[in-house]
C-alpha cells in the first residue's frame, strides 16, 4: 500500500518563482484628430431655438463636407433642449430655451484640423468640447509596446536571477497585461470661440505617448 502523503517524493525539488513588471512607451506623431464641437441656440420660443440650430447645424456640415471631410467622419453624439434661468431677487426667472447640438468629427489628414474649427465657427458653430489627437493604427503601435514589456520584464527576471546565481526558465509561467488609461488619447481643454474668433486656428499635436505594461511571472 502506497504512502496518502504528498511529502512521499521528496527527492523532487519544489519549484520557485518570482515576479516581476515589464513596462515599454512608444513615443509616436499623430495622425489623426478628433474634434467634439456644438451649435447652441438660445430664444423664448423652442421652436424657433430649434429651427435656428437646425439651419446652422446644416450650415456648419455643408462647410465641412466641403473641406473633403467624408460624412461618415461627421456623427452627432448628443442633442439637448434645455431651459435657461435669472435670479432676481432670489427668484428663478425664465430666461430661454437653449438648444444644443454636438458632433464629432473625425479629421483624417492631420493638417485639416485647424482648418476644420475655422469653418466650423465661420458657418454657425460656437463651442468645442475637445480636440483629441491619435493614430489610425493605433493596436500595431500598442503591439510593439506589449512585445517590449514582455522583454522587459523577462531582462528584469534575468538580472534578478543573476544576483541571486540561480537559472530561470526564460518561458514564464504567467503573463497578466495591465491595462493603462495612458494609453489613450488625451482631450484637450474646452475651448470658447469668443478667444479664437476671427484669427486662424493653429492646432499642436506634439506627440503621443502609447504605454504597455505587463506582470510576469518565471520560475527557477
Amino acid at each position: 500500500m502506497y504512502p496518502s502523503s504528498p511529502l512521499f517524493h521528496t527527492n523532487v525539488p519544489l519549484k520557485r518563482s518570482l515576479t516581476v513588471f515589464g513596462n515599454s512607451m512608444l513615443s509616436i506623431e499623430p495622425t489623426i484628430c478628433k474634434i467634439m464641437l456644438g451649435i447652441n441656440t438660445e430664444s423664448k420660443n423652442v421652436t424657433t431655438a430649434q429651427k435656428e440650430n437646425a439651419t446652422k447645424h446644416q450650415q456648419v456640415i455643408s462647410s465641412i463636407l466641403g473641406l473633403g471631410i467624408p460624412s461618415s467622419n461627421i456623427q452627432t453624439v448628443d442633442y439637448t433642449i434645455l431651459p435657461q434661468y435669472d435670479y432676481v431677487e432670489n427668484k428663478q426667472v425664465f430666461k430661454s430655451y437653449k438648444v444644443t447640438h454636438l458632433l464629432s468629427i473625425l479629421v483624417e489628414t492631420i493638417q485639416l484640423a485647424g482648418n476644420v474649427i475655422d469653418t466650423a465657427v465661420q458657418n454657425g458653430a460656437n463651442q468645442v468640447t475637445s480636440i483629441q489627437f491619435d493614430v489610425s493604427n493605433r493596436s500595431e503601435y500598442y503591439e510593439q509596446a506589449l512585445q517590449k514589456a514582455v522583454k522587459d520584464s523577462l531582462s528584469k527576471a534575468m538580472a534578478i536571477a543573476e544576483t541571486l546565481r540561480v537559472t530561470i526558465d526564460p518561458i514564464p509561467v504567467k503573463i497578466h497585461e495591465i491595462l493603462s488609461d495612458s494609453s489613450n488619447p488625451i482631450p484637450l481643454a474646452k475651448m470658447s470661440f469668443g478667444q479664437v474668433g476671427g484669427i486662424a486656428t493653429n492646432l499642436e499635436p506634439g506627440q503621443l505617448l502609447i504605454e504597455a505594461k505587463i506582470e510576469a511571472k518565471f520560475s527557477y
